[in-house]
């Protein structure tokens, strides 16, 4: 009996708390501070692509240059 009591209750708190929400928007400064941070990592995305290749081709190239600095050496 008690379980289904605490079924009952966590059933009631979930309900009440969902439609809570959902009768509450989000004010439209979050929505706008959302935008502006949505923005901001869109732009250090972009600014980090170029660095990332950098550093990508810069490791290929030593792993390369000691592979057949060491064939030669052979």
């Amino acid at each position: 009996m008690k379980v289904s009591n605490k079924a009952l209750l966590v059933t009631a708190v979930l309900l009440g708390s969902s439609s809570a929400m959902a009768a509450d928007p989000l004010p439209s400064a979050a929505i706008a501070a959302m935008g502006e941070v949505s923005t901001l990592a869109d732009s250090m995305i972009a600014l980090a692509w170029p660095i990332v290749i950098t550093i990508t081709l810069a490791i290929i190239g030593i792993s390369l240059f000691k592979k057949f600095s060491k064939k030669s050496v052979s």
